[in-house]
């Protein structure tokens, strides 16, 4: 099921508050033992420092905690 799962949510953008572009899902980090969703891998858009952004960096990616996801719709929304 999680394979199926993330390959609904790659690709997908991923907007702020505002509802501005902050990039687009390149993959999903997975507790193996528990199944559960511990953040998103961000493809950052292109302009953005991740510097200036509240999350960590994982290689060339953006790590958002799950935690920070206000809604999913076409678009997943954060809280901030």
């Amino acid at each position: 099921m999680p394979a199926a799962f993330s390959s609904e949510l790659t690709g997908r953008r991923v907007v702020d508050s505002r509802g501005d572009l902050l990039g687009i899902i390149a993959d999903l980090v997975v507790d193996e033992a528990t199944g559960n969703v511990l953040g998103m891998l961000l493809e950052l858009d292109s302009g953005l420092d991740p510097n200036l952004l509240p999350w960590p960096t994982y290689g060339d990616h953006l790590l958002v905690p799950t935690e920070e996801v206000e809604k999913v719709d076409e678009d997943i929304h954060l809280s901030r």
